[in-house]
């Protein structure tokens, strides 16, 4: 792994890794980051160092994601030959199922509660939006998303309106919205030109402190209310805000890194911050109440040679001492850390 102060690194014309998720291995935060070299890694944000390699997915991973069998974690890795793998995160890395079923790529994976119960998510080229049980493998639902709306590149839960929903993204620019519990269809979201590759859940922008009429509060802090917003990004480069309970966008703004790949939340000082990252330059941090740009990664000499302006993937780590950290990962030959904090302007 390398941190923002490391060295020049050796650009690529293919992403390097895609695909970065944060994972607990024996209570200890580790993240995983994978792409088309055909291996998970798994590294401590905090030393900046790998720690382990799972060796077997045999193909190129666009997905990671970490799920819980029974109070177990487990990772799950999806790509290019679409299939969904499991990987006991506990007992070594051993992979411990295979869940087929998609046809092409699997793009996107994601947790959702059903029924009280964990379940994956995964979909891709086909359309097709399936969801597991990890505890056993099987198949608990399917639905085709339709024809016309091309590939799904990502998914993501969120809460609105008391209930649990899954949105996906889509080849063509929308975005469309389903009841978790029931798989039936919520809403289709429109206003992009070109695919959606990436969506992020974010706070409704309820603020906390005394509330002005302006709907800021008085130390400036964003907090999480009872639902949530729904951000998205993709090709056109913009991020649009989306209030499912409304069903209307709230707000959408440049992101300033032509197009978006990677979206992820940064919890900084009280304020819930926006992470955007694509084909640079750099990795911009936004206000996602505002839309004001709040800092930029990598926007010295050595993060736009090595490539890292060329963000495929981001999340956030929450080691148990410091801050959280970001995480992205795309053209450089490793994935970066980053303390926001440290960033903001």
């Amino acid at each position: 792994m390398r941190d923002e102060e490391d060295g020049v690194g050796r650009f690529r014309f293919r992403p390097v890794y895609e695909a970065v998720c944060e994972v607990t291995v024996g209570g200890r935060v580790l993240v995983a980051y994978a792409g088309h070299r055909k291996v998970i890694r798994l590294a401590d944000p905090v030393a900046r160092e790998d720690v382990a390699v799972l060796a077997g997915p045999r193909t190129w991973v666009r997905a990671l994601c970490e799920v819980r069998a029974d109070g177990r974690p487990l990772l799950a890795s999806g790509g290019r030959d679409g299939v969904v793998r499991l990987w006991d995160l506990d007992g070594g890395g051993a992979r411990v199922a295979d869940l087929r079923g998609h046809r092409g790529w699997v793009n996107a994976l994601c947790t959702v509660d059903v029924a009280g119960r964990e379940l994956l998510a995964s979909a891709g080229r086909d359309r097709v939006l399936r969801m597991w049980d990890p505890a056993d493998g099987r198949l608990v639902r399917a639905f085709d998303t339709g024809r016309g709306r091309g590939w799904i590149f990502a998914l993501t839960r969120l809460r609105a309106g008391g209930r649990t929903l899954l949105a996906a993204g889509h080849g063509t620019g929308s975005v469309t919205v389903w009841d978790a519990e029931s798989g039936e269809p919520e809403v289709e979201l429109t206003g992009h030109r070109g695919f959606v590759w990436t969506l992020c859940e974010v706070p409704d922008g309820e603020v906390s402190g005394d509330t002005g009429s302006d709907g800021e509060g008085s130390d400036g802090t964003v907090s999480d209310g009872g639902d949530a917003l729904l951000a998205s990004a993709g090709r056109d480069g913009l991020i649009r805000l989306w209030d499912l309970q409304g069903r209307c966008e709230v707000r959408a703004f440049t992101s300033g890194t032509g197009p978006v790949f990677a979206l992820c939340r940064a919890d900084v000082g009280g304020r819930t911050l926006l992470v955007a990252g694509g084909d640079g330059p750099g990795t911009a941090v936004w206000d996602p109440a505002t839309g004001e740009r709040a800092a930029s990664l990598g926007m010295d000499l050595a993060g736009l040679i090595s490539g890292h302006g060329w963000v495929r993937g981001a999340c956030q780590v929450r080691p148990a001492e410091g801050p959280p950290l970001i995480v992205t990962a795309g053209y450089d030959d490793g994935p970066r850390v980053w303390d926001v904090t440290k960033e903001i302007t």
